[in-house]
């Protein structure tokens, strides 16, 4: 150290030290005062919000920035990939059956207007659906039975799913949720960290979003809610790679996940951005059927008494669902326990309903046609009213599983401690009756939706209730036949029913010749096919 005149080296040591002393007590108290006052004006919740915002900004600045993203005023978005048809499948057991998607997608946010073309082939069923949307127009239009079905209320927040496949459009959405916005924690992700926060988005559903670490891209995003089969459950979506578009990041494929396991996994086959698509591209097309509009409000579920001591409940699961009741002399035998993916309490309004249309006789029996979620998962509520599960012998074990679950969400009404009692249809048939009635169950399984599949019949009112197999629309029109129509109909043959009027699960009761018409459709456009028509 250089000598300064008048100041030995120890002075300018005492100096040193005593500045620092100082400066570090000014700093101490300065900080100390900082803390005092950022423990009494912010709370864990805004610390939690700052955070969370902070994840954000980074994510949106990593996609491309908020003026990129803002400037997106139309795209197109074409994905081509596979559907894993969990608690859908042909067994309980599995395999999951794995079907094939395809979709286009074209959303001119700034003009109001959607044309999205789905087709997919799983269960026995293949769908070919566009839908038009043009500002408060809308059209359902099934391209197999050539059916235009206007839309209720159309709006392009209907399809806020499908738009959120970008994500530029989940940021969006969480900035303008900002207040909502929480911090979560960090996790992994494929061997990646990554920052979790959450938001809640306009439909008051709680979103966690997953972003990079590193890159501080969003790789995925989810949800909790209640199965009915699955108890508390996950539905996320995966971002594994981008690429760049123009000034903005885009996914090259996403992935679906529900309850653990892979739903649909797809590939980006073409993305584009502000192309402004043509009018003629939302133009509804000529030669199609006009169909009568849905009310913009399902009806509430109700009783329809259609035979003497036999009720369908219909409207079920908003609006998607019925269900039939046979009033023995001693007891009730329900058909079918439908419930939503995400619950509804379904089972609560039918029980409800039931108990006012027949009151004081125990619901003694529910038979259940198969296993699918949607048909079966409304089980446990009955199972609490002391009532026999009656189904297929390979649905049983996979029933007693589900029922050992445990889940924090669903309502307890939904999960019964009550010990569960099933009995199977052995030798693909069995018969309820007493000296008023008769309601004769039939395995009619194996067809492509399912290995074992239950109907009802009813012989002396020569009904016969069935579930998926088919489908006749509540406007009036008969869908052309499925796979899974035609394997029906090969079955009803064979046993030799004699069948006036066929009641389902899903849509209005019909009669053995639409049956028959919807065949006759289905091998029309099969010939017209083969002949290049």
């Amino acid at each position: 150290m250089k000598k300064v005149p008048g100041y030995s080296l120890s002075l300018c040591m005492s100096i040193l030290v005593i500045t620092i002393l100082t400066l570090t007590a000014a700093n101490a108290q300065q900080n100390g005062s900082t803390a005092a006052k950022n423990n009494n004006d912010v709370g864990a919740s805004q610390r939690s919000y700052q955070q969370a915002r902070w994840v954000l900004d980074e994510g949106i600045k990593a996609m491309g920035g908020l003026e990129a993203l803002r400037a997106i005023k139309d795209f197109t978005l074409k994905e081509k990939g596979r559907i894993h048809a969990r608690y859908q499948s042909a067994s309980p057991d599995g395999p999951v059956d794995v079907g094939t998607s395809e979709e286009t997608l074209i959303v001119d946010n700034e003009r109001g207007l959607l044309f999205d073309e789905l087709k997919t082939a799983n269960g026995g069923f293949n769908n070919w659906v566009t839908t038009i949307i043009k500002g408060t127009e809308g059209h359902a239009l099934d391209m197999w039975s050539r059916t235009d079905t206007p839309i209720a209320n159309p709006s392009l927040n209907n399809f806020r799913g499908q738009i959120r496949r970008l994500p530029p459009f989940i940021l969006l959405e969480a900035l303008d949720r900002a207040p909502t916005l929480r911090w979560v924690g960090e996790d992994q992700l494929g061997g990646k960290k990554q920052r979790v926060i959450s938001v809640i988005r306009p439909d008051n559903q709680q979103l966690a979003l997953y972003f990079d670490a590193q890159t501080n891209l969003l790789t995925r995003y989810e949800f909790l809610y209640a199965d009915p089969m699955a108890g508390d459950s996950v539905i996320g979506q995966t971002y594994a790679a981008y690429r760049a578009l123009g000034n903005v990041k885009i996914p090259t494929g996403r992935v679906l996940y529900n309850s653990g396991g892979v739903v649909q996994e797809t590939e980006y086959t073409e993305v584009l951005i502000n192309t402004r698509p043509a009018e003629s591209v939302f133009q509804i097309p000529q030669g199609f059927e006009k169909l009568d509009a849905p009310p913009a409000t399902p009806p509430p579920p109700a009783v329809a008494k259609v035979a003497d001591d036999v009720y369908m409940l219909n409207g079920l699961a908003g609006g998607t669902h019925n269900i039939m009741f046979v009033a023995f002399n001693d007891y009730v035998l329900v058909i079918e326990a439908p419930e939503q993916i995400f619950y509804g309490s379904n089972s609560i309004q039918a029980l409800a309903k039931i108990k006012e249309t027949v009151p004081g006789k125990p619901i003694k029996y529910l038979v259940l046609t198969h296993h699918h979620s949607d048909h079966a998962g409304g089980f446990r509520e009955y199972v609490a009213e002391g009532t026999t599960i009656v189904t297929a012998p390979g649905n049983k074990s996979f029933l007693e599983q589900v029922a050992k679950l445990e889940s924090s969400m669903l309502p307890k009404t939904a999960w019964s401690k009550r010990p569960m009692t099933i009995e199977t249809v052995e030798n693909k048939k069995r018969v309820f009756e007493d000296d008023k009635h008769r309601v004769e169950l039939y395995d009619i399984g194996p067809n492509p939706h399912a290995k074992e599949m239950l109907v009802a019949y009813l012989p002396k009112q020569k009904i016969l209730f069935q579930a998926d197999m088919f489908n006749a629309n509540p406007n009036g029109s008969i869908p052309i036949a499925q796979d899974i129509t035609l394997s029906f109909s090969e079955n009803l043959q064979k046993l030799g029913l004699a069948v006036e009027k066929i009641y389902g699960v899903h849509g209005r009761p019909a009669t053995p010749d639409e049956l028959k018409t919807s065949i006759d459709r289905r091998r029309s456009s099969e010939l017209k096919i083969q002949s290049g028509q």
